[in-house]
């Protein structure tokens, strides 16, 4: 029984720096600043509309990355889920966003298992996210 919770958290520690390094990750391929994913910290892009479909994945990945900082997972989930389907994504910007998405499946289910209720929750809706 204590191997299993010796696991579960190291699993969870590990999770949660490949979570923060798949967050740094997009920031570098989305030319995010992390100041604008920080509530604290007024952000110039949440506070324009986008008019264009770049704008708008910008703006995502902003919203996913302040999502992932404050364990928002199935939010997190669903927005990462949005950017992968644009189109002009480039090969740096699929793979940041596959990585974030993995990172964070991977931190839920760790948790999941651990018997975290919100990561819990996080999944059923994540399992009932639409497919595209």
């Amino acid at each position: 029984m204590a191997v299993f919770i010796v696991v579960s958290l190291l699993t969870a520690g590990c999770s949660r720096n490949e979570q923060a390094s798949s967050a740094s990750e997009l920031e570098k391929a989305f030319h995010v600043n992390a100041a604008a994913t920080d509530p604290a910290q007024p952000a110039s892009a949440s506070q324009t509309t986008p008019r264009d479909q770049d704008g708008q994945v910008q703006q995502a990945v902003t919203d996913a990355l302040f999502a992932m900082r404050t364990n928002a997972y199935a939010d997190a989930y669903a927005t990462l889920r949005s950017v992968q389907a644009s189109p002009n994504l480039t090969p740096d910007q699929v793979i940041a966003v596959q990585n974030a998405r993995l990172a964070i499946e991977k931190n839920v289910a760790a948790k999941a298992a651990a018997g975290d209720p919100a990561a819990l929750r996080a999944v059923e809706a994540m399992k009932n996210a639409p497919r595209r």
